[in-house]
């Protein structure tokens, strides 16, 4: 997740869409006030905020009491989240992107990602796609972008045109010539898995809330 107010953009970070590697290759233009969310993999920065509890403890003089209830911006947090550590003014007035992928795809990708992380536990490095399917959790994130069930994102860039929709808003932005130079964390991903007709059913019905949004049709790719 990014805050930039020095080019005035909130970037939210949903599952699976090139979230990580976006972030890494934005760093180095953003300004030194500008907020991104604790990671090991991109430099990090002003990620820690202020609950109102720990302000309140703050203004008493209590500082080092306040900092235990400061609280830590994670990736994948939400905007309506966001809105609430930012402020509304600075949240509507500046411009709000985030990327989606096709439901298949997206859903493919997140169980390699679950099955073979580093700490993934025994059980869940074994899981079958079948079995996968069966649990039904798949990386549905209308609620990253959405609050009450309205859009609160400027864009859904698609991730199927990824370099050229981002580079498009970050050269409306002010950012010129920005490219994708390294891609990070695809390394788990293996040989796709026999994917059925019901599997896909299944999954672009769950993925139902997003759908609305970002217009992938289940004909369209299946």
């Amino acid at each position: 997740m990014i805050v930039s107010h020095k080019f005035k953009f909130i970037f939210i970070k949903t599952r699976k869409t090139a979230g990580t590697t976006i972030m890494f290759n934005l760093a180095k233009y953003l300004g030194e006030n500008d907020i991104i969310s604790k990671s090991e993999s991109y430099p990090s920065q002003n990620f820690i905020y202020q609950t109102k509890f720990s302000k309140i403890l703050n203004n008493l003089n209590l500082k080092n009491l306040s900092k235990k209830f400061n609280k830590i911006i994670e990736p994948h947090t939400h905007a309506q989240q966001i809105k609430k550590i930012i402020g509304s003014k600075i949240f509507n007035n500046y411009f709000k992107f985030c990327v989606e992928r096709e439901p298949v795809d997206k859903t493919i990708s997140y169980y390699f990602m679950r099955k073979n992380a580093y700490d993934s536990s025994l059980s869940r490095k074994k899981m079958t796609w079948a079995q996968f399917i069966n649990k039904k959790r798949f990386p549905d994130d209308t609620n990253f972008y959405t609050e009450n069930k309205k859009l609160i994102v400027d864009k859904i860039i698609k991730y199927e045109n990824l370099n050229e929709e981002l580079s498009s808003i970050l050269n409306n932005l002010g950012i010129n010539n920005f490219k994708i130079e390294k891609s990070l964390n695809n390394f788990t991903r293996e040989n796709d898995p026999f994917v059925t007709e019901e599997h896909k059913k299944i999954i672009y019905n769950k993925f139902k809330p997003s759908l609305r949004y970002t217009n992938y049709k289940f004909e369209n790719f299946c």
